[in-house]
């Protein structure tokens, strides 16, 4: 009995323990004290706890310290037990992972579950173009510079001829707090000097007025140098400030240059204590600061803001970069340059690491697609925080990369070949459906996936249509009288291929046939003389006396038999006339032997008689009234013709 009473104690001493071992853990994790929770969460793995909830906050624990080989085994663990029911995030986090680790093929295959919403033929487009990105070679030359540490380095900033970087504080005393999310040193900010693009190795604290007790970090400047924003822990008067889950936000602050010391150190009034606003970067006009935040309204997890400021130094209100900046996930560290180019950091956008730095151009309120820098500045790891100086084409970045010094390092670059990003076009010609033949002067108009006209050419003599477009979905309509305007929708997808070809062939209104027939430009013409429909042809002439057919108008006679075999559905009545000269008999019976004569012709020449009514009308119908004159011998010969009335057949 006091054995098994012995066991029970044990037990339960045992629970007890590991339930306080939760709860310390939990605690750690709360407070995002990352490395003390992840040593807690794998002491209670290591013993057998293989509950979720432990698993998923072990996991992220790894994942937010950059330990991302702990963190893809645990990821893979809880995708393994959950299946089906796993949220999307841990999905991404064991992509990321398994990126950041080299195993590159495996992680493209969880990143296509993580975006299953993407067409699979966008997700290998994007794909294809991170290939052609690499088949593009290095763009820049990097160095790692000489002031790095063990320890984080990163958010280089430009300051006259020193850099202004953040790095842990590096005389502590023996109670100096620790960040409680990598167990470091506090942020200063620290200052270093350039000579011919290479940094000094000896670096200072920038300024003991702008350094505290907490995290200061990522620094901008206005244009005389007498202003700066920089980020640091929300706080008032010294003390910080946290939200209601005991976090302390980050918050962007200003302060001035006065007499070499900088005073009026004031939170901007963007910031809030329940979300972080961070990572200032000000045009060269010091009017618009760009910035990172997780405020409401963002799109993920972080997105890129800018707020303008007035002549007055009054702030705006934040605008969102929207989403062709802006993804589900993280976009941070803005850098704006000089020519308005935005260099920011992204795990959203098709990469080849965690973060990967990116550019648009910023033309009045729009942003060009995002371009990704490439080789060597983007890795298999967190590449961040670039600053671009657009005189010497040259800068700085940070990066955790593996064969750095520290956590993060600082590199300097040097661009090598012109920052273009790939050149989409979409050209094509337009066809007439049944000939193949090109419609030259076809109008050729360009929408937008949302309807909107943003194009229009007209086929030229060299037969074809280019418009210059960025990816996305588009509709080409093409246009040409008595045609039936054609409509085509196409996608130029961003996989690094510039050219698309469209191919438009466009139909002929329908035409009954006899739309068709009058519409002809062929001899004989169609006709209308008095309402009447006729063949117009050259008169059909008779020598005087004569009802034979003559060989001049055997030619006409040739063209009018091709039209009645193409035209079926008509009949023609044979009109034969002659000129005043003889008694009305004799010229009613002439007429109708030229009438039939025609008619005989016709025939002879494989057109049915049914088809044909010939009528002789003698003198009754000339078309020169010779009852006021005496006609000449041209006049008579006018009046001596044959006319071909159209009769249409019923259907």
């Amino acid at each position: 009995m006091k054995k098994i009473l012995y066991i029970y104690l044990l037990a339960t001493i045992s629970v007890f323990a590991q339930e306080s071992q939760i709860k310390k853990a939990d605690k750690y994790f709360s407070k995002a004290s990352f490395e003390k929770s992840a040593q807690l969460y794998t002491t209670l793995i290591s013993e057998g706890n293989s509950d979720s909830k432990i698993l998923k906050k072990g996991a992220d624990s790894y994942y937010f310290i950059s330990d991302f080989k702990k963190a893809s085994d645990l990821y893979k663990k809880i995708i393994s037990k959950e299946k089906d029911s796993i949220e999307d995030h841990y999905i991404f986090r064991y992509a990321q992972s398994l990126k950041a680790i080299g195993k590159i093929e495996e992680s493209n295959k969880w990143m296509k579950i993580y975006e299953k919403d993407i067409p699979e033929v966008i997700y290998k487009a994007n794909l294809d173009k991170l290939e052609s990105i690499k088949k593009q070679g290095n763009k820049f030359e990097i160095k790692n510079e000489a002031i790095n540490t063990s320890k984080s380095d990163f958010g280089p900033s430009l300051y006259k001829n020193q850099l202004v970087y953040s790095s842990p504080k590096k005389n502590r005393g023996l109670f100096s707090k620790k960040y409680k999310w990598n167990d470091q040193a506090y942020l200063d900010l620290f200052v270093a000097t350039i000579n011919e693009n290479s940094l000094d190795s000896l670096s200072n604290p920038f300024s003991k007025e702008l350094n505290s007790k907490l995290h200061e970090a990522n620094v901008t400047f206005t244009s005389d140098g007498k202003k700066i924003y920089f980020t640091r822990n929300n706080s008032n008067n010294g003390k910080r400030e946290k939200d209601e889950n005991k976090i302390t936000q980050l918050s962007i602050y200003s302060a001035d240059l006065i007499d070499g010391v900088w005073k009026n150190i004031t939170s901007l009034p963007i910031n809030g204590n329940d979300f972080s606003t961070m990572h200032p970067s000000l045009n060269k006009e010091n009017n618009r600061l760009y910035f990172s935040s997780d405020r409401p309204g963002s799109l993920g997890s972080f997105d890129i803001f800018y707020v303008s400021i007035d002549s007055n130094g009054n702030f705006g209100k934040p605008i969102n970069l929207g989403e062709e900046i802006n993804t589900k996930n993280r976009e941070q560290f803005p850098f704006i340059s000089d020519e308005d180019k935005l260099f920011f950091s992204s795990d959203g956008h098709p990469g080849f690491g965690l973060l990967d730095v990116f550019m648009t151009k910023v033309t009045n309120e729009t942003y060009s697609k995002p371009l990704n820098l490439g080789l060597p500045i983007n890795t298999n790891s967190d590449d961040f925080s670039l600053i671009y100086d657009e005189t010497t084409k040259s800068g700085f970045f940070a990066s955790n990369r593996a064969d750095g010094k520290g956590d993060d390092d600082i590199y300097s670059f040097s661009q090598t070949v012109p920052l273009d990003d790939f050149k989409y076009y979409v050209h094509g010609t337009v066809l007439d459906d049944a000939t193949d033949y090109i419609i030259t002067g076809a109008s050729v108009f360009l929408f937008d996936e949302k309807g909107n006209k943003i194009n229009e050419t007209t086929i030229t003599t060299n037969g074809e249509f280019l418009f210059v477009l960025k990816p996305g979905t588009y509709k080409l309509s093409a246009y040409y009288p008595d045609y039936i305007p054609a409509e085509k929708t196409f996608t130029i997808l961003d996989n690094g291929i510039a050219e698309t070809e469209q191919i438009i062939k466009i139909k002929k209104i329908p035409k009954t046939f006899l739309e068709e027939l009058i519409a002809e430009q062929g001899d004989p013409r169609v006709i209308t003389d008095n309402g009447v429909l006729m063949f117009d042809l050259p008169e059909i002439l008779f020598d005087f006396d004569k009802s034979n057919i003559r060989i001049d108008a055997q030619v006409h006679l040739d063209k009018l038999i091709d039209k009645l075999n193409r035209y079926p559905l008509i009949n023609i009545e044979i009109g034969s006339h002659t000129d005043e000269r003889g008694t009305i008999e004799y010229n009613n019976k002439l007429s109708q032997e030229r009438a039939t004569s025609t008619m005989n012709y016709l025939v002879d020449k494989g057109i049915d008689s049914t088809r044909i009514i010939a009528k002789g009308f003698g003198e009754t119908k000339p078309k020169v009234d010779c009852t006021d004159h005496k006609c000449s011998d041209d006049e008579h010969q006018i009046n001596r013709r044959s006319e071909f009335v159209i009769i249409v057949k019923p259907e």
